[in-house]
């Protein structure tokens, strides 16, 4: 009889123990990945500016400049483009990332608390919404600054959304 319980027993805890350690291993990949999206770009990026010149510097600034200004379309025409065919616009911006500027009309947190800008579009019913994640960079932006966004379109939803954005530019 002494058998027969042990078996179960001896199965179980061996179940359990792959469990644990599969849930463990899961974990260690998760954190690692995290660190690795974290840490290893901004220390290669470091490395790599230290490592140029100033001409090689300024080059490289040039040429973001010139990706942005290639890259970016006013809040007010991306709601245009929106309101005068959003099937059309869908296809020309929804799911790509781009620039957005515009005059900020409202810095703010919806119900899950993520916190948004709205840019002004040409009327007070649609805009652009800009998510992000910087409470610092949001609680230095004030209503009426010009600012320069980089994120996802994910089309409209009464107002243009953009995730995942970026403060890049503000005046």
């Amino acid at each position: 009889m002494e058998s027969t319980s042990e078996s179960p027993k001896k199965k179980m805890s061996t179940g359990k123990k792959v469990l644990i350690g599969f849930g463990i291993l899961v974990l260690i990949g998760l954190i690692g990945s995290q660190l690795d999206k974290k840490g290893s770009t901004d220390s290669i990026n470091s490395e790599a500016n230290t490592a140029l010149t100033p001409a090689q510097k300024d080059s490289l600034e040039k040429a973001k400049q010139e990706e942005i200004k290639k890259n970016t379309i006013s809040a007010k025409q991306l709601v245009a483009e929106y309101e005068a065919n959003e099937v059309s616009a869908d296809n020309a911006f929804k799911g790509k990332t781009f620039y957005v500027t515009g005059t900020v009309a409202d810095i703010k947190k919806d119900i899950v608390n993520k916190i948004y800008v709205i840019l002004e579009g040409e009327n007070i019913i649609r805009r652009v919404q800009c998510y992000f994640d910087d409470a610092e960079t949001a609680g230095k932006l004030s209503k009426g600054m010009s600012v320069t966004f980089k994120g996802k379109c994910s089309g409209l939803m009464m107002n243009v959304l953009m995730k995942d954005c970026e403060l890049v530019a503000a005046e």
